[in-house]
């Protein structure tokens, strides 16, 4: 069994390249599995399957040739059975002959058997592998003229074409002539020269032909060894006949495989050679220049190669060395060009004009006179995304990084460099531009800018470089520009807008670029100053009001109070905190307390956030506590940032490391002190100072004084202790009240008006009763006043005063005049003081008297001896002034008249006593 299979190979590794027209209204583009005529508008106009097809066109783009380069596989598979036959006899047991006969059947005991066997065997397949090339000529839109089967030993390796004939040539030195379809010239190349192959004794070994050029009928071969040769196409008329010189000749060497071979105005071959010794260098014949590090690429179908280009007038040569592109004119180097990496691809325009450059990193340079007027990169589209938000660096992973960097392949442009096409791997894009007009309004240290543009349905974005005025050249459709921030260290230029246009074609109004520059703003700590990183003008910050932090906390150790310790170390991790302190503006302390600050940037500005670590100054369990000794700030490399109770930091992260010493309770009761405050949490081993106030004054003529202390009965207002635990100490005092008296008034036993008596305590107060005396007039003292309240019971001039308030003793006087008394009889005073406005309350002892008897002389008044005013008894004299009084005495009627009627009364008794007898006998009589 024969098998014929024809394998269209793909390989991901394998890259494609580009050919452009005249215009480059359409290209064509070669990739491992096809060959496609692609149109401006990036649509696909034609395809065709090729494995590895190598392309070729004229110098204006007029046709497409191609060179299939196909695998053709012959597969015998060869199958073997193995067939066997054997003849057996089977004997059966006397039971199972038995039981069979039970059933109606009878069979022998002995039973002849033939076995066949059938054993196939793996097949054996033979497979041979052919290379061939199949070498077809088109027109600009696909459609075939011819195509040809150049057989199995054609591994076509170059190709060429004027659009009349195809050239191809083979790894083994041998050319093909094709036209029409047919080979009309086929010859091996022989470094000795042109020998009929007949002539001789042996196979000579070919070198393997790199490059092909057609110029007009003139052909140029390079090869591997370095030789570059010519040959001439055939005329028609030498088609005609049959008889023709091809003219083979070799034209010289330049001592390295030929990897680039163009022609130039005079239609003499250019060749690029590669030559490898210590170090690579290409050689350009035959103008005999030689570059050191060229740029050979190996990874397309068209390779391996060296990175250039010839303009189509044959006048620049642009080859690629380092990360420079150099341009040669006329035999001598006029341009350097240089690219952020090594260039991978390089076309240019007919004159050279323009040049367009791709780069290994996916890099698109299109150079208009030596300027970079455009460019992009297989990244460009999200730079440009962080760009538009104020992202300078884009900061790509190396993953993105990875995705997003291709290398550009292979370029393509136009005879006027209007259009270009380039190709990454498997995609191809198209730059066909418009002439845009623009004038840029920006600060002068602003220029050069860029700007962005991305076409609608594109993933490719274009960079212009802006100056104060000029022409972009712009994509076709609708596109959208971004001008591009513009960074100068710590200041920026920022565009003010965007614009979407639609092109259609060359622009008269030029765009008007507006510029106005932000200055970089340092947010420190970052991770927790919320702002812009650019900004101009007021703007506002904010910051994290209490950031997380990591805390630690380390305990002076006690083995008594371990597990007491263990919890406070546990309580406290949850109380220390970091807070917002303050800010600073360049250094500046500002803005003390808040979470934002508004700050007018007018230059690089360093916008800082101050934060302070706050812990308790002690954490408590009943009466047992831990003292906060300080507070180390680090770093995330382990650097100390701050020491203290209230450590700053302005870094992030941090760790806060807390130190911490037991303590104890310490409390001084009311009226003492320990160490200045009336309690502390005094550290262990310390010694504390209690301070009892040994009067205390409230201002309001009350007092308390030290008596001593309650826990241990010292009297003495200060003493001194070690802290091992828990301590309190409460004084005890003695509550005084002030009290004072107006002189003359004193206190018995004490100097002065005023003392201070304890509560509850009497004291003694003393006045003379006669204050001032002059004559018959005099002051005296009246009573007491306690605090102002009149008290007229207490009217002894020595009193004593039970004190519970502050007690304010004044007096009450009174005026006294002298009364000097008389009497005829009785006992009075002499002479007496009495109050003014009082009455004299005074009469004679006794007020009656019988001097002699009868006579009865009974006390009836005073009289006034200054006036003669009686005051009749019982009306007494009320003192005014000083007086003299002397008793008025008067005879009693009473008794005299009492001894008449006693005299009367008997006489009448008699007359009665007589009357009644003789009343009382005349009725005896009268019986």
């Amino acid at each position: 069994m024969r098998l014929w299979l024809v394998a269209v190979l793909v390989a991901a590794s394998a890259l494609a390249y580009v050919l452009p027209t005249e215009s480059l209204d359409v290209f064509y583009w070669a990739t491992p599995s096809a060959v496609k005529i692609v149109g401006l508008d990036g649509r696909e106009l034609w395809a065709q399957q090729a494995v590895y097809p190598l392309i070729a066109t004229d110098r204006t783009g007029r046709c497409l040739a191609i060179a299939n380069r196909l695998y053709i596989y012959d597969i015998s598979v060869n199958i073997f059975v193995i067939e066997r036959s054997l003849s057996t006899t089977v004997e059966l047991s006397p039971q199972l002959v038995e039981m069979l006969a039970q059933y109606g059947i009878r069979l022998p005991q002995e039973i002849p058997v033939v076995l066949n066997l059938s054993l196939p065997l793996p097949p054996l397949i033979l497979a041979s592998v052919y290379k061939t090339t199949v070498v077809s000529l088109h027109t600009p839109y696909g459609y075939p003229h011819w195509a040809i089967n150049l057989g199995p030993r054609a591994n076509v390796t170059a190709i060429a074409t004027n659009c009349e004939y195809v050239v191809a040539a083979t790894i083994f030195g041998e050319v093909y002539v094709v036209r029409d379809g047919r080979i009309v010239d086929q010859f091996f190349i022989d470094p000795l020269g042109a020998v009929p192959r007949a002539a001789m004794n042996r196979q000579p070994l070919d070198p393997p032909i790199t490059a092909l050029t057609i110029i007009n009928n003139t052909v140029y071969v390079g090869t591997l060894t370095g030789d570059i040769y010519r040959f001439k196409l055939p005329t028609e008329a030498e088609l005609r006949s049959g008889r023709f010189d091809r003219g083979f000749t070799r034209l010289g060497s330049c001592g390295g495989p030929v990897y680039g071979l163009y022609t130039n105005p005079t239609g003499d071959p250019i060749a690029l050679c590669f030559v490898k010794r210590e170090r690579p260098y290409v050689v350009i014949y035959p103008y005999g220049l030689t570059f050191a590090d060229p740029v050979l690429i190996t990874y397309g179908i068209d390779t391996p190669r060296l990175v250039s280009a010839v303009s189509q007038d044959g006048r620049w040569v642009f080859v690629a060395v380092n990360n420079e592109i150099i341009g040669i004119r006329d035999g001598r180097v006029a341009l350097k060009l240089r690219t952020p990496a090594t260039p991978s691809a390089i076309a240019s325009s007919w004159n050279g004009s323009v040049v367009a450059v791709g780069t290994l990193a996916g890099h698109f340079y299109l150079f208009k006179d030596g300027i970079p007027t455009v460019r992009t990169d297989p990244i460009s589209t999200q730079l440009l995304l962080r760009a538009v938000r104020g992202n300078a660096t884009g900061n790509f992973t190396i993953r993105e990084a990875l995705i997003s960097v291709k290398p550009v392949t292979s370029v393509a442009v136009s005879f006027d460099g209007q259009v270009a096409a380039l190709e990454y791997w498997d995609s191809v894009y198209v730059l066909y531009t418009a002439r845009l007009p623009y004038v840029v309004d920006a600060p002068s240290d602003c220029l050069p800018l860029e700007a962005a543009v991305v076409a609608a349905g594109s993933k490719i974005t274009y960079i212009y470089t802006l100056n104060k005025s000029g022409v972009l050249y712009v994509p076709y459709g609708e596109v959208v520009i971004y001008p591009l921030y513009r960074y100068l260290g710590d200041v920026r230029c920022k565009p003010e807008r965007n614009f979407t246009l639609t092109i259609f074609g060359d622009v008269a109004e030029p765009l008007v670029f507006r510029y106005f520059k932000q200055f970089r703003v340092y947010r420190q700590p970052a991770e927790l100053v919320s702002g812009p990183d650019w900004a101009s003008g007021p703007t506002r910050f904010s910051a994290a009001l209490t950031p997380s932090i990591q805390v630690q906390v380390s305990i002076e150790t006690i083995p008594a109070l371990a597990d007491r310790l263990a919890r406070l170390q546990s309580l406290v991790l949850g109380r220390i905190r970091a807070v917002i302190d303050s800010w600073e503006v360049d250094g500046k302390r500002t803005g003390a307390g808040f979470s934002f600050i508004t700050v007018d940037v007018q230059k690089p500005t360093v916008v800082k956030a101050v934060y302070r670590v706050e812990a308790p100054d002690t954490v408590s369990e009943d009466e047992y506590g831990i003292n906060l000794v300080d507070i180390v700030v680090y770093d995330s490399f382990g650097n100390i940032i701050d020491v203290g109770r209230r450590p700053l930091f302005s870094v992030y992260p941090v760790v806060v490391v807390a130190r911490y010493t037991p303590s104890f309770l310490v409390t001084a009761g009311r009226g003492a002190t320990v160490n200045g405050t009336d309690q502390l949490w005094a550290e262990y081993q310390s010694v504390v100072v209690f301070r009892a106030t040994p009067v205390i004054e409230y201002g309001n003529g009350t007092r308390e004084v030290f008596a001593k202390w309650l826990e241990t009965g010292e009297t003495s207002p200060e003493i001194k202790l070690t802290v091992t635990g828990p301590v309190k100490r409460t004084p005890v005092y003695v509550k005084q009240y002030l009290v004072s008296a107006s002189p003359p008034a004193r206190f018995e036993g004490v100097a002065g008006n005023a003392t201070w008596v304890e509560a509850g305590k009497s004291v003694r107060v003393s006045i003379p009763a006669v204050l001032a005396e002059q004559g018959s007039v005099r002051t005296a003292f009246k009573n007491w006043v306690a605090n102002g309240i009149p008290n007229a019971t207490l009217n002894n001039p020595v009193q004593d005063f039970v004190v519970k308030a502050p007690l304010n003793i004044t007096y009450q006087v009174k005026r006294q005049y002298l009364v000097i008394l008389t009497s005829r009889f009785g006992v009075v005073p002499q002479s007496m003081w009495v109050d003014e406005g009082s009455t004299v309350a005074v009469v004679p002892n006794p007020t009656s008297v019988w001097s002699p008897p009868p006579l009865h002389y009974v006390f009836v008044g005073w009289r006034d001896v200054s006036t003669g005013v009686v005051y009749s008894y019982p009306q007494l004299p009320v003192a005014y002034g000083p007086m003299t009084l002397e008793a008025v005495w008067a005879i009693d009627p009473i008794p005299l008249v009492l001894i008449a009627g006693a005299a009367a009364g008997a006489v009448a008794l008699i007359w009665f006593l007589r009357r009644r007898r003789l009343a009382r006998l005349m009725a005896e009589v009268a019986e």
